[in-house]
């Protein structure tokens, strides 16, 4: 029985952590506009960008599944972030990881539980692009790299306008596939795919706000499946905040529309460094 036959096990969620960790330090490697920071600790992924109070950029994943997470870990993590200068971070554990004793060690070290991001996944499959017949899809190359930059930035409510071109900075790299959406000839959303062996990942995509709705993000979810299937991919997986009871999250709806279950959801603890 293969790995993708099997039910979730540590080994399964190490894959799926796996493929975030290696499209995500993607980031950090390819572009020069922001000081970033990268390093590996306990089998996982440490990120930074000091100069962005955002937690998504300055974050722990993939940490504590090879191996048990300890006093040292947690000193390791600490002192990655003290030096790169980030006001707060988060490690992102998955909960069959999670037991009292780990949570106390994390409590007894100043770090509180934020919240969830949720994880998907589903079999890589081809899917029939039915949507809006007013919407048009293309694949594109670093000439559009600004402007599907641009696009992923608008969507959403940062404002560090340098964000633009960190975004932009994949498109073109080795296992990167990027798509722009538009509707009656204006672009609308951008989307991109990471594909690494059988293993194949939803990353960043967006839609401009006067044009949700439209179903600009269902045309990329089908999209990047058939570029997944063409490229070999048996498995894709995709992170987004939780969706809950009085805070609904359209993008997560909008996966398992096609066909995305839920692996788990990942807890967010978090660490704040005292003011200066």
């Amino acid at each position: 029985m293969s790995v993708l036959e099997k039910a979730l096990s540590t080994e399964n969620v190490q894959i799926l952590e796996q493929v975030e960790c290696d499209y995500w330090m993607r980031y950090y490697q390819g572009s020069s506009v922001l000081p970033t920071y990268t390093t590996m600790i306990n089998g996982g992924l440490a990120c930074a960008i000091p100069s962005l109070d955002i937690l998504a950029m300055n974050r722990v994943l993939g940490v504590g599944l090879t191996q048990p997470i300890t006093q040292a870990t947690i000193d390791q993590i600490r002192f990655f972030y003290e030096k790169a200068g980030s006001a707060r971070y988060f490690i992102q554990l998955p909960p069959m990881i999670v037991n009292e004793e780990l949570e106390f060690l994390l409590m007894a070290n100043g770090f509180a539980h934020h919240n969830n991001w949720t994880k998907l996944y589903r079999r890589v499959v081809p899917l029939v692009l039915e949507t809006n017949r007013e919407l048009s899809i293309r694949k594109i190359d670093r000439s559009e790299a600004d402007n599907y930059g641009q696009l992923i930035f608008m969507s959403f409510d940062w404002e560090d306008t340098r964000l633009a071109s960190w975004l932009a900075s994949t498109v073109g790299q080795n296992g990167y596939t990027h798509y722009i959406v538009s509707w009656k000839g204006r672009d609308i959303a951008a989307g991109a795919l990471f594909v690494e062996g059988e293993m194949s990942s939803m990353a960043f995509a967006g839609t401009l706000e006067p044009f949700r709705g439209l179903g600009a993000q269902a045309l990329l979810l089908k999209k990047r499946m058939l570029r997944a299937y063409a490229l070999g991919a048996k498995l894709i997986t995709a992170e987004t905040s939780e969706d809950k009871k009085g805070r609904p999250v359209a993008s997560a709806r909008n996966m398992m529309k096609v066909g995305f279950d839920i692996a788990y959801q990942r807890q967010n603890w978090i660490y704040k460094f005292d003011p200066k």
